[in-house]
């Protein structure tokens, strides 16, 4: 639960994989860090819950996946999955830092399994040990490790902005308007 006395330094919204890498990033990083999540505990994470692998690149074999997956063999799945809309720069850098994923995901509590079948994934794409919601669970539990304060049921509604820097943020929480009281001054970037 969360602490609505405090002034926070980062507020993330929303309770799925991308948020709770930033709301993770930013905590370890030193900063106070408030998780909004719409869903109530039991649904929290979105699609992620459905999740039950990513892709990654790799020059050789790893614990969980077989041979390797070179940057531009990624790079020409990619661009043949979206027909060539994809910004190649922006995605090469994406591809890039992939390779790092899966062992910052393991270092958080992500577990992984090998898999086998005729999808050929073995070599491309890891697989989390229990899916989605294990995935999730991992990552909860490392964000309480460290102290990240989440509010479940907590729709973000907008951002109060004034002279580019931020005043407060308008959210429902189950289902009553709430404005948290002012936080430090900060550049809205």
């Amino acid at each position: 639960m969360a602490d609505l006395t405090r002034i926070y330094d980062v507020l993330v919204v929303g309770g799925g994989n991308a948020a709770l890498c930033a709301a993770l990033a930013a905590r370890e990083a030193g900063a106070g860090v408030l998780l909004l999540e719409h869903a109530p505990r039991s649904f929290r994470g979105g699609n992620s819950r459905h999740t039950r692998n990513l892709r990654c690149m790799h020059e050789g074999p790893t614990a969980f996946l077989k041979g390797n997956y070179p940057e531009e063999e990624f790079v020409g799945d990619l661009m043949r999955v979206t027909g060539g809309a994809t910004d190649e720069l922006l995605a090469r850098l994406m591809i890039r830092e992939s390779g790092n994923a899966a062992r910052w995901m393991y270092e958080r509590g992500v577990r992984f399994q090998y898999i086998q079948g005729t999808l050929s994934l073995a070599r491309t794409n890891p697989f989390f040990l229990g899916g989605g919601t294990a995935l999730l669970n991992a990552y909860y539990r490392r964000a309480k490790e460290l102290g990240v304060g989440v509010l479940y049921d907590t729709a973000g509604l907008g951002l109060e902005i004034d002279g580019g820097e931020f005043r407060a943020a308008r959210v429902r929480r189950r289902a009553f308007p709430h404005r948290p009281r002012q936080a430090r001054r900060a550049r809205a970037g």
